[in-house]
């Protein structure tokens, strides 16, 4: 499952299309950085690397003054050594509870949509700025720590019903939906919008992008690893999706350039319940607000508020 999707594959992409732009200026500036660390500081290179794979750029800067609804409770919550943010729709005291996390270099309120449809439907949604993204502090993090922030935004919050996540953050849900939420606790639906499905393709991809050699990249894994204390290959949707008994959504765009749709169809084989939504032409982020989606997902989810606590 993808560690930094917009940090890496996306993040060239988008510098070789709009090369004179801000963002492809200082791609090509952290490209020549990171090729010639390997020369003038090899021994270091691996730990220079990761840090800035593990760097959501330029999401950070983009996010962190957007002014939530008048009538969403802001809350902040002192998480490792970072923070998380939590966005709360305003619901009944009995509400089902929805928490929805965002992808790599993505903040919370992109689902504003979203979560103004599932409110409206009767859910207690719950947005989450994962750490170092949107009002959230810290300029880094990675996979492991957004599966862990959902765990402990679980933990706070009590009971919760559902989870849905976009980009990395379905990666992230899909890992913690068959961790039990770190709690041992089942959910009833989960649903997953353009989720990636390998974290050592995302370092494969992010090496290509940065011209890092192979043993630098192998590396650089084994770094993260021993610091994540978490296996790479382990995080993969072959490993982890089997382990998901929640009915699951999975929403995937055929034309995404970000998350390929094998990803999605690597997730139907391997999920044991779930159901595909196809779309075409909105790519990577537009199904968040493509009210096609947005109402499939209200559909899916309909039925939880009956398996409310």
């Amino acid at each position: 499952m993808d560690m930094h999707p917009a940090a890496s594959q996306p993040l060239a992409a988008k510098a070789h299309a709009t090369s004179k732009t801000p963002v492809g200026n200082l791609f090509k500036l952290l490209r020549t950085g990171v090729r010639l660390s390997q020369f003038v500081a090899p021994n270091l290179t691996h730990r220079i690397a990761a840090r800035l794979f593990c760097t959501p750029i330029p999401g950070k800067l983009a996010a962190r003054h957007l002014i939530a609804p008048p009538n969403v409770r802001v809350e902040s919550l002192s998480f490792e050594r970072a923070s998380i943010t939590l966005y709360h729709w305003p619901a009944p005291e009995n509400a089902p509870q929805l928490l929805m996390t965002h992808g790599w270099a993505g903040w919370g309120l992109q689902m504003t949509a979203l979560a103004d449809a599932l409110s409206a439907a009767g859910w207690a949604v719950v947005l989450i700025d994962q750490p170092a993204h949107g009002r959230s502090s810290a300029w880094s993090s990675t996979l492991p720590q957004f599966v862990r922030a959902l765990a402990y935004a679980a933990a706070h919050l009590g009971r919760v019903q559902a989870l849905l996540g976009h980009s990395m953050g379905g990666a992230a849900a899909c890992i913690a939906a068959a961790n039990g939420l770190g709690l041992g606790l089942a959910l009833d639906k989960l649903v997953l919008i353009a989720a990636p499905v390998s974290m050592l393709q995302a370092t494969r991809d992010y090496a290509l992008a940065f011209g890092i050699r192979e043993n630098v990249r192998a590396s650089m894994v084994s770094y993260l690893e021993a610091r994540e204390g978490m296996l790479f290959e382990r995080m993969g949707a072959a490993q982890v999706a089997p382990r998901v008994g929640t009915p699951t959504l999975v929403i995937h765009d055929c034309d995404d350039s970000i998350v390929p749709f094998r990803a999605a169809q690597l997730l139907m084989e391997k999920l044991p319940d779930a159901q595909l939504l196809s779309t075409r032409n909105l790519g990577h982020r537009r199904l968040l607000k493509d009210p096609g989606v947005i109402e499939a997902t209200r559909q899916f989810l309909r039925l939880e508020k009956t398996a409310a606590a």
